[in-house]
This record gives structure tokens, C-alpha cells and sequence, in this order.
């Protein structure tokens, strides 16, 4: 059985690490763009790649955000039909219970 202490401890280092990830994916995106920016490219061909895939990362993620849209429609509109089927399929089981009651 764990204790108050050991608990609070545990959350501790779960904090400590995720701090540490967090630094560690800033530190590595900080290294790329200064990477990118002192790169023996000349200025404008600099920008034309970062802006290109910037353009790029934006499609990438309109087009998952797209698919994902579909795909909540989809289950949308199948949830929509099976509450449809389940109510029609208790109405007829009221319908017939009634009757049978009279």
C-alpha cells in the first residue's frame, strides 16, 4: 500500500520529466531554426524553403483535419441511424406489449 508521501513524490517526477521533455523539444526547435537561419543558403532561398514548408506542414494539416471531419460525420450520421433503429424498434416492442396486454 502506498502512502501519501510516496504518492506525492511520484506526481513529483512525473512533473520533473514532462519539464524535461518540454525543454528538451523547445531546445531541439530553437537548434533547427538558428540551424536554418545561419544555413550557407542565401537569404531568399532561406525564406523560400521555410516558407515552402510551412505551406507544406498547413496542407498536411488541413488535409488531417479534413479527413478527421469525415470521419465524425460518418460516425455521426451512424450513431444518428442506430438511435433511429433502436427507437423505432422500441416503439414496435410498446406497440406489440400493448397489445398483447388488452
Amino acid at each position: 500500500m502506498k502512502n501519501q508521501g510516496s504518492e506525492h513524490d511520484e506526481k513529483k517526477d512525473g512533473n520533473h520529466q514532462a519539464s524535461r521533455l518540454t525543454y528538451l523539444v523547445a531546445g531541439l526547435g530553437i537548434g533547427a531554426l538558428v540551424g536554418v537561419l545561419l544555413a550557407p543558403k542565401s537569404g531568399d532561398e532561406t525564406r523560400e524553403w521555410f516558407a515552402t514548408k510551412c505551406k507544406d506542414g498547413i496542407d498536411s494539416v488541413n488535409a488531417k483535419v479534413k479527413q478527421t471531419r469525415q470521419q465524425v460525420a460518418e460516425l455521426i450520421d451512424r450513431g444518428q441511424q442506430e438511435v433511429s433503429e433502436a427507437v423505432d424498434k422500441g416503439r414496435e416492442a410498446f406497440s406489440k406489449a400493448k397489445a398483447a396486454a388488452v
